[in-house]
């Protein structure tokens, strides 16, 4: 804790967070890297401050400016989104949060109100929660973005699209480049956690993570494998290979399924914006309890390598070839590559690449809601994107999805979840990859398959195949019918005609679920219903 006569800071949490003082009033909470090799920053205003904090340093943190006396002058939440950024005044009091528990709402209430015409996006569109919430009184920042509070404007310092965007076209710099970066920033993570675990899921991404661990491996308290009893989501037989490969003591542990109930998604639902990061509450809670039974501080994950390592296939890899090499693109292995991959004729590949539309909005998908024609939501990462060709803008939305990972859920009470695929110098080293090297043209992550194929299993490097929890899923929404109709058809969403009623009743069977599928609809909804309920009970 830091006092001042002004005011105070204060970590808490079960890992507390660094404070680190860059002199002149500027603090950053949370982890921070010198990117540069060695602290420069821009001198003049704020706002080149932190743009030059961006430009020197990477890590996982929040970064405030304080004048002399100690008032708060502006604040960034770190281009990684690893924590979140709310600020609020209450009786006269500035409060800067990561977090919103129950206890802060209390002591330091905020006057808060719920958005009710900005609800629809967020089960509609798939970035609406990942950029400011439907609250009034709440200013939350998104990743990459600072606030100076004497102004109240509001900057985006820093995008996942930069100038050299997609400018790396040679493999071999690429795949070194790549191997680099992961090694680099899985190494300084870890060093600064003293009891670390690992997630080992059996994926191609946490297996990469394990790799990079290197030498902190045999501090490693926990390296934990989570899997259903059902054959299409157990992954064992890979992360056992990982885990004989590595030398690493894995943990098996059964995730049962279980009916939703209220105060399940509880856990979900105390946060600046829903808590999707919890989607899957059952898997949620047996890891938080794993890592809190054995005094895990930080928990590392594979989230992200999907976006990273370009986890899609599709013809937009050969549009971004054709955008980018004109006619000599016809003559490059990538085309023929692509259409076998994709299981198509080479002339439809190369006809979808010369007649590529302009991109649109982000469709929205009326799943139950009342009016599907909700306004679009522009996250501002996009903002120079336009520039990118269809497969890099494809990649683009999904960084933007990972930031989801930040939000509240029960892990994120019970350890830190550390992603280090989301770190920053990945995340620009991936952006200046075109989608044709990320691929080879051939399968989805190939850049990074080849990258790390010398470290570990060739049956883990090369698996095509990935664990599929959509049958369980389905499963567990059936068990919970009779929660869902009274959350759904009596609650806020159903009460302001957010959703549609009769196509949620028509929903919520069980017969329909077995075999139609939907349950992503009602979880959604749900999860988006107990936050909402939270956030009016916090407003009245």
């Amino acid at each position: 804790m830091r006092k001042s006569p002004f005011g105070w800071i204060g970590v808490a949490g079960p890992r507390p967070p660094r404070l680190h003082d860059l002199r002149g009033g500027l603090f950053v909470v949370g982890d921070l890297f010198s990117a540069s090799g060695g602290p420069v920053l821009e001198m003049g205003g704020r706002l080149e401050r932190l743009k030059g904090l961006v430009a020197s340093y990477w890590g996982r943190y929040v970064a405030i400016d304080l004048d002399g006396d100690g008032t708060l002058r502006a604040a960034l939440r770190d281009p990684s989104g690893a924590a979140e950024v709310a600020l609020w005044t209450s009786d006269s009091v500035q409060i800067l949060s990561t977090g919103v528990p129950d206890w802060l709402m209390r002591a330091a209430p905020a006057t808060v109100s719920v958005i009710w015409e900005g609800v629809p996006a967020l089960l509609g569109n798939p970035l609406a929660g990942l950029t400011q919430p439907p609250l009034n009184g709440l200013t939350v920042l998104d990743a990459g973005e600072m606030i100076d509070l004497d102004t109240g404007h509001r900057s985006q310092v820093w995008r996942p699209v930069g100038d050299k965007a997609s400018d790396i076209w040679d493999p071999v710099a690429a795949r070194e480049g790549l191997r680099a970066r992961v090694d680099a920033c899985v190494d300084a993570l870890a060093g600064d956690v003293t009891v670390p675990g690992a997630e080992l899921s059996g994926g191609l991404d946490s297996a990469i993570v394990a790799v990079a661990l290197g030498r902190h491996r045999p501090r490693v308290r926990l390296w934990l494998n989570a899997h259903s009893c059902r054959a299409e989501t157990d992954e064992r037989r890979y992360a056992r290979a990982v885990a004989a490969h590595l030398d690493l003591p894995l943990t098996e542990l059964q995730r049962l399924e279980q009916a939703l109930e209220a105060d399940v998604l509880d856990h979900t639902a105390g946060g600046v914006r829903p808590g999707f990061n919890g989607s899957d509450p059952v898997f949620d809670a047996l890891v938080a309890e794993a890592c809190r039974t054995r005094g895990i501080h930080g928990l590392f994950t594979g989230k992200g390598g999907d976006a990273l390592f370009y986890q899609g296939g599709s013809g937009a890899i050969f549009a971004d070839l054709w955008r980018a090499k004109g006619l000599a693109a016809i003559g490059s292995p990538v085309l023929a590559g692509v259409a076998r991959w994709r299981r198509r004729s080479v002339w439809s590949v190369l006809a979808e690449a010369v007649t590529q539309q302009p991109p649109g909005p982000i469709p929205v998908d009326p799943g139950i809601l009342a009016d599907p024609v909700a306004a679009p939501v522009v996250h501002p990462w996009l903002q120079g994107g336009e520039t990118l060709g269809p497969g890099k803008r494809l990649q683009l939305h999904a960084l933007i999805s990972n930031l989801a990972y930040a939000t509240a859920c029960r892990r994120t009470a019970a350890v830190d979840l550390i992603h280090p695929l989301m770190s920053q110098p990945l995340v620009e080293w991936a952006m200046r990859l075109p989608t044709p090297v990320l691929t080879g043209g051939v399968t989805d992550r190939h850049l990074a398959r080849s990258a790390f194929a010398d470290a570990l299993p060739s049956e883990v490097v090369w698996r095509r195949s990935k664990g599929d929890y959509t049958a369980t899923f389905e499963r567990e929404a059936a068990a919970s019918l009779p929660f869902l109709k009274a959350h759904l058809l009596d609650g806020l969403l159903a009460q302001h005609g957010i959703i549609d009623r009769g196509r949620t009743e028509a929903l919520l069977d069980r017969d329909r679920l077995m075999w139609a599928g939907g349950s992503h609809h009602l979880s959604s909804a749900a999860m988006v219903e107990s936050w909402l309920r939270r956030w009016a009970a916090r407003g009245a």
